[in-house]
């Protein structure tokens, strides 16, 4: 969320040249006063950026990973939670776009994120995407753009969790080679006819596969489904930087309600579908079957991040719609309602078309 109080914020990061609240600029990626223009550069170093263990956070609840105490605001409506570096009177819910007035806070203790990515996409860009979007689509309702309002339309720091492993899989089944033969048959006239038919011969096939997965991504907030956060991927990870709440200066970061073993059961998943199809390919000669594969994980580490993304919710005769759109690389995913008398007039057109071509048959 890119919203600024007047309220008097608490001053986090103050202006050297007037002493107003100093907001992080996606174009200049520099903090910006508003009212002087006076630009400061943040520290854009990566040594803190370190992955922990997994095995020993999975075992013990307890790691090196560093717990830092934030202000979280709990949103009344859909109980998603929002960390702010500053002091808000009031805050809209970036999933909800509920509007609450002095929002009750409390504490809590969370792994701090090691690395963020700090948004390059600003608010302007980001409505020029939504508004291509928005009007696209001829199935979507005429009355769409005027629900889903531009002002909707969120930056905000979503939490995530990456996962690390190598992997020593063994794999057997079996390849099948297509051969082709010759056969005779009798046909409905009771001639005798030839044709030639498709043989499999099964041949047992074994083997190993090595892989390390670096960095499979797990979204660490319930709002978004892991296919929603996947839909605007690729991060471009290298771009990460040391975690500094100076990015979030003027922005809204979620926290995440994703635990770092659940988020790891989805990254394996993730995981073992890859092996598999690698496996499947290797046993393949045209097809294969019975594949059977028994993995081994070693090494295994993650850490907490924060990720840009614009997001719109909206509501359209009582179901949720989300659009997302990438504040690093712009890339968008969103999902329309479908207007019924459109549906219904296309379908009554087909059935018209259907007709005339069988009373064209029939004369």
């Amino acid at each position: 969320m890119d919203s600024k109080t007047a309220n008097a914020p608490l001053l986090l990061f103050p202006c050297p040249g007037c002493n107003a609240q100093l907001y992080f600029n996606p174009k200049l990626q520099k903090l910006e006063c508003e009212h002087c223009g006076t630009q400061v550069d943040i520290d854009k170093s990566t040594d803190h950026i370190q992955e922990h263990n997994l095995r020993q956070q999975l075992q013990t609840g307890n790691d090196a990973a560093v717990t830092v105490e934030q202000r979280v605001y709990k949103c009344n409506r859909c109980g998603s939670e929002s960390v702010f570096m500053s002091e808000t009177p009031t805050f809209t819910c970036s999933f909800c776009n509920y509007e609450a007035v002095n929002p009750e806070a409390y504490k809590t203790r969370v792994i701090q994120p090691s690395g963020i990515v700090p948004f390059k996409v600003d608010k302007q860009q980001s409505l020029g995407i939504f508004k291509t979007w928005i009007g696209k689509g001829w199935w979507a309702p005429g009355d769409l753009q005027q629900i889903a309002r531009h002002d909707a339309l969120h930056g905000i720091y979503l939490p995530f969790w990456t996962y690390d492993a190598q992997t020593h899989s063994s794999w057997t089944g079996y390849g099948g080679r297509y051969y082709y033969e010759t056969e005779s048959y009798t046909d409905a006239q009771g001639k005798r006819q030839t044709r030639t038919v498709q043989r499999t011969e099964w041949i047992y096939r074994s083997g190993t596969f090595d892989h390390f997965f670096d960095d499979i991504l797990i979204g660490g907030a319930t709002e978004l489904s892991q296919k929603e956060y996947e839909s605007v991927f690729p991060y471009q990870l290298d771009e990460l930087v040391n975690f500094d709440a100076q990015y979030l200066s003027g922005w809204a970061a979620d926290v995440y309600d994703v635990a770092v073993h659940d988020g790891y059961t989805k990254a394996e998943a993730i995981m073992d579908d890859f092996i598999e199809n690698a496996c499947a390919g290797m046993c393949r000669i045209d097809t294969y079957k019975d594949l059977r594969v028994n993995t081994t994980y070693a090494d295994q580490t993650y850490k907490h991040i924060l990720l840009p993304i614009w997001l719109c919710t909206y509501v359209y005769k009582k179901k949720t719609y989300h659009f997302l759109v990438n504040g690093q690389t712009g890339k968008v995913h969103g999902k329309k309602p479908v207007s019924g008398w459109k549906v219904t007039l296309v379908v009554l057109v087909v059935l018209a078309i259907i007709l005339i071509f069988i009373m064209m048959g029939q004369q």
